[in-house]
């Protein structure tokens, strides 16, 4: 019987086009948090990355482990009630999009 607290491991497939890597080469981290159509969603996606890290731990490499830490270090930098803002907005527009789409169908 597996012990109780495995760790489960995300199976992972999802390749990126090398021409979008390369758009998105142009774009910097900054573009992205300085951009209020952006911000709360990137800080959301940094911390759930960040918190599930571990979960893709077969797929990653020297190179991934080193931008989880200057992502972590970034991350961390945001003070706590910035973070949470951003969370808070996240979840308010998937609820209202959620919403939205519950009362098309009515």
């Amino acid at each position: 019987m597996p012990p109780l607290l495995q760790q489960q491991l995300v199976a992972y497939d999802i390749t990126i086009p090398d021409k979008v890597l390369d758009s998105a080469a142009r774009l910097s981290l900054k573009d992205l948090l300085d951009s209020p159509s952006f911000q709360s969603f990137l800080v959301s996606a940094m911390g759930n990355g960040i918190q599930n890290f571990h979960k893709f731990m077969d797929v990653t490499d020297e190179r991934d482990e080193f931008l989880m830490f200057r992502l972590e270090q970034i991350f961390k930098s945001i003070p706590y009630e910035t973070r949470r803002a951003c969370f808070d907005e996240v979840g308010r527009l998937y609820r209202e999009k959620r919403d939205e789409r519950q009362n098309q169908l009515r």
